[in-house]
């Protein structure tokens, strides 16, 4: 048996568990966000400074939450364009999937779980 992960899409309200510590996708999101502070900002700027990638430093430069100043010149445009440019950063889960293979006297053959809902849905049809 493999072991798969497909993407999953996360809303706020859901809840991530971290070995006993959980916490709701809005607030493990929002810790991300504060968490790129200033300081971080300094240290991209040094670390693409050192790879060659000089920004200039503006009062207003906000890599993460504002974005900072800059131009692009786009392949087949006459001229520069300006705007910022923004990082952003995801978070994705991404959710285990196993094979559950069920036994009847024909063959093997893979089943999706039953849905809680599936008995709900039974009893409206009815």
């Amino acid at each position: 048996m493999q072991d798969e992960f497909r993407l999953i899409q996360c809303n706020d309200g859901d809840v991530l568990d971290f070995g006993g510590n959980t916490y709701k996708i809005a607030k493990f999101k929002q810790a991300i966000n504060t968490s790129f502070s200033s300081t971080i900002e300094y240290k991209l700027n040094q670390e693409l400074s050192s790879k060659g990638i000089h920004i200039k430093e503006s009062p207003n430069g906000n890599w993460f939450q504002k974005g900072t100043d800059c131009e692009i010149l786009t392949l087949g445009s006459q001229s520069w364009k300006k705007g910022k440019v923004k990082v952003k950063i995801s978070v994705e889960f991404y959710i285990e999937e196993e094979d559950i293979q069920i036994t009847n006297s024909n063959n093997s053959e893979i089943t999706e779980p039953e849905s809680p809902l599936d008995d709900l849905r039974r009893m409206i049809q009815e």
